[in-house]
């Protein structure tokens, strides 16, 4: 007996020292070393380089070297500068340390260096090395929208002795680039209004064609003693902002550990965020962390700041692919709704940023870029009404009454505008299309590029500058149910009572007509329609629980429809929801783009709207297969991938993709 009680209080003593242990040990950012392998070497200023680093909405980035490199011990690689259709490597290594042996005159070799360690941690990448009794840690990260800066934290491990510490660095010959020395730093001329630029503590600073070296005093550094130095890179695109961030970087320079501390408390801050998890969530937050802190990081690392024709801030879908260093409407609304719980503010301006591209009709653009002399506008199209859900969505997260009160007109003026000019026949049912009269614009605006539903829809028109499809899609009516609740609710939160009940009705009325014309009792599917005999057309792809998803479906119509996507021959693939089913004849997902590879948001619509009629388990089960079956997605530093094929499982097209990752993040 004596025994039994000696070893229970052992356990609970065990268990108290665990918990403990626990306590004094929480999750932060050093949980979580290398999630993306961002270990690299860049020889040419085109070069396709390593998985990259930025933050707080800078369009540069850095990358790390590899630990078997010695060329790069003392430094970083990049920057990479993000200018659309013409991104490029600036240098292989702007900024790298150097460190003097002032007895001998002599360079201490880096090369030498020993345990050589490069680490990427969420927010920030780190550097150690030890030489010759030095122990060396280089520290990179954001401070704003668009600089970074560069710390070395020396410590010496042998006896007292004199050094001397120096950054230098080189670019990419180009004769359009030029350096120069400024107070204090250098400058590096991109364009007439483009410009790179170094600040550094000292002004012994010494330039040569495409080099530069700042050295600073020589110091006497006893035994066991730390120094640190620091520097700031700032990439902006005009005389005046050049200037604002020299003033700003210059007081960030002279307080770099409270710089450092404020860099760690956000992202810190993100990580027990994240690790709280959700009580609907379809993900185990604490099984999946990993992949929860690998979406996070995509999306901050797709951030971009307000610059040239982009007024607000915003994420990009890809920073990895030149052609998506833009916003698009869809995917902003995606974006803005996984982001909010981190950062609201970036949500709301994300939002904002697609409202400063609605037209006087209510019309909001496709896409727009930063410079729009490299590329337009895209006026030809817009995108699927999911703003409706976006906004409301952010104003939970933010409870920012004053944003929505400001949004509320713009959001109602572009639900109008589908129906003046994208429901040819007056009937109520809406159909996608283009303001040029082209099909293929039309089917853009689905966000569907090329799916096999619009394959024989021909392009009508309804008045000048707006064409319709001749068909009725079921996705974009199930979309325009849901953004009617959400107007309802805003109006409600905001005390409009007339809209209300105005809008009430035409909830109650668009989803008893989608109920009747889409929905085929046959098979159990719903399915776009042809808009003068209301036949349906039997492709069967996401469009068809797009009901479940935005709650149109009755109890008894999700039954069948959750029947259909669980069908191993259609849809619960070896990974599940590829955008055509796997019985179609032009099922092709290896190039089919939309006609047959697993897209997330659309598997998540399918996931989320099973757990709307009450499929929880299937639900769960079906959203651990998706992450599970994702080549390289759940368990490894590959990135996250544009779209998947369902049957092999591999990763297509874009790296760090966005809306992929704002999905994934939505499922904790």
């Amino acid at each position: 007996m004596f025994r039994k009680i000696i070893i229970s209080s052992f356990l609970v003593l065990l268990i108290v020292a665990c918990q403990t242990k626990q306590e004094s040990n929480p999750i932060n950012r050093y949980s979580y070393p290398d999630i993306l392998d961002m270990k690299g070497s860049i020889s040419l200023p085109q070069q396709e380089g390593p998985a990259s680093f930025s933050d707080l909405g800078t369009w540069h980035s850095f990358s790390l070297g590899r630990n078997n490199d010695n060329q790069t011990i003392g430094g970083f690689v990049g920057p990479y500068l993000m200018r659309q259709q013409k991104s490029y490597w600036l240098s292989p290594s702007i900024i790298g340390l150097q460190i003097k042996d002032v007895k001998s005159n002599s360079w201490l070799d880096l090369s030498l260096a020993k345990n050589v360690s490069n680490i990427f941690y969420p927010g920030l990448l780190t550097q150690t090395f030890e030489l010759n009794d030095l122990k060396v840690q280089l520290n990179l990260f954001s401070i704003n929208e668009r600089s970074t800066m560069i710390t070395a934290d020396i410590t010496n491990l042998g006896a007292e002795r004199q050094l001397q510490f120096a950054w230098a660095g080189k670019v990419f010959e180009n004769d359009k680039q030029t350096i120069a020395k400024i107070d204090k730093g250098i400058i590096l001329n991109i364009t007439d209004a483009e410009e790179a630029q170094l600040l550094f503590s000292g002004d012994d600073i010494t330039v040569k064609d495409s080099t530069y070296t700042y050295a600073e005093e020589p110091m006497l550094l006893k035994e066991e003693a730390k120094t640190s130095l620091s520097a700031t890179f700032a990439y902006t695109f005009n005389k005046d902002e050049s200037e604002q961030f020299t003033a700003i970087n210059r007081e960030q320079l002279s307080n770099s550990v409270k710089a450092f501390a404020d860099n760690e408390a956000r992202w810190n801050g993100y990580i027990a965020k994240l690790s709280k998890g959700s009580s609907k969530a379809l993900l185990d937050v604490k099984k999946y962390d990993k992949l929860a802190v690998k979406s996070l990081i995509t999306l901050i690392h797709n951030w971009r700041s307000a610059a040239g024709d982009i007024f607000h801030q915003g994420i990009v879908p890809s920073y990895s692919a030149t052609y998506f260093q833009g916003l698009w409407a869809w995917d902003s609304w995606k974006h803005a709704v996984a982001i909010a719980p981190f950062e609201g503010d970036l949500a709301k301006d994300q939002i904002r940023a697609m409202y400063d591209y609605q037209n006087e009709e209510g019309m909001i653009a496709d896409c727009f870029f930063r410079d729009l002399s490299i590329e337009g506008v895209n006026w030809r199209n817009t995108k699927a009404p999911l703003s409706g859900w976006c906004i409301y969505e952010v104003y939970q997260q933010t409870q920012d009454l004053e944003f929505l009160k400001e949004m509320y007109p713009k959001l109602t003026k572009y639900h109008d505008w589908w129906y003046l000019n994208r429901d040819h026949d007056q009937n109520g049912l809406c159909e996608y299309g283009s303001t040029d009269g082209t099909r293929i614009a039309a089917a853009w605006e689905s966000g569907m590029d090329n799916a096999v539903r619009f394959d024989h829809a021909k392009i009508i028109e309804n008045n000048k500058g707006a064409y319709s499809l001749d068909q009725e899609s079921v996705d974009l009516n199930a979309y325009l149910y849901s953004e009617k609740l959400y107007i309802q609710k805003i109006a409600n939160v905001l005390g409009d009572a007339d809209m209300s009940d105005k809008i009430g009705e035409e909830e109650q009325r668009l989803k008893k007509q989608i109920q009747d014309v889409m929905y085929c009792s046959e098979d159990g599917f719903y399915y776009d329609v042809e808009m003068t005999t209301y036949k349906k057309l039997r492709i069967q792809g996401p469009e068809g629980w797009a009901p479940l998803y935005n709650e149109v479906a009755s109890a008894e119509q999700a039954i069948e429809i959750v029947k259909v996507i669980s069908d191993q021959n259609k849809f619960d693939t070896p990974m599940p929801f590829p955008t055509l089913s796997a019985a179609h004849e032009k099922f092709n997902p290896q190039k089919g783009y939309w006609r047959g590879p697993v897209w997330l948001d659309q598997a998540y619509f399918a996931v989320k709207g099973m757990q709307n009629y009450g499929f929880d388990t299937e639900a769960k089960r079906m959203a651990q297969k998706l992450v599970e079956s994702a080549e390289g997605l759940a368990y490894t530093q590959e990135p996250i991938r544009e779209n998947y094929h369902p049957m092999t499982k591999e990763g297509l097209n874009a790296k760090h993709f966005s809306w992929s990752a704002a999905h994934i993040l939505m499922m904790f």
